[in-house]
């Protein structure tokens, strides 16, 4: 995948529902965020869980689209994509997995067209938010006052 940049954003004193908020920030009118749960780790979860990322499904596939390498472990794995559509709902994906992977993009489209690619990733003293960015120019002229007008304090940087 294509993408103008990488921002990280250290999450570390915040709350899932402050992340949530913070994601929510990402899609436009007719956008979704998506979240993608690894097919196998299903069995982990209770059946009320499974049921209820199952009635969210929006596509199931083993397609990567993270800047990063596709890790070993996960060749041949099925990826299940889920849609959220209330900050709610993304509170609860993300507190199904910290490590979450997440999309913003345009309801009906493919995964591949996602405008945004959030993953968190940790360093040896923090927890961090990396955000791939289809247009650095959506993000600087749409996003990123958002984000200055819920958190001034939260810093944005473009390398860790």
């Amino acid at each position: 995948m294509n993408y103008e940049a990488i921002y990280y954003i250290n999450i570390d004193t915040m709350s899932s529902v402050e992340i949530a908020k913070l994601l929510s920030l990402f899609p436009e009118e007719n956008d979704i965020i998506l979240f993608a749960t690894i097919e196998d780790n299903l069995k982990y979860e209770s059946e009320e869980t499974r049921d209820y990322l199952q009635s969210l499904l929006y596509y199931s596939g083993d397609d990567w689209i993270f800047p990063h390498l596709k890790p070993a472990f996960l060749e041949k794995k099925q990826i299940l994509w889920h849609k959220t559509i209330t900050i709610e709902a993304v509170e609860k994906a993300i507190s199904l997995d910290n490590f979450f992977r997440s999309i913003a993009l345009e309801a009906g489209d493919s995964i591949e067209n996602s405008k945004y690619v959030f993953y968190v990733i940790e360093t040896d003293d923090s927890q961090l938010l990396c955000i791939s960015v289809k247009s650095k120019e959506d993000f600087h002229a749409r996003v990123y006052p958002k984000i200055t007008n819920i958190n001034k304090k939260l810093k944005i940087l473009n390398q860790i």
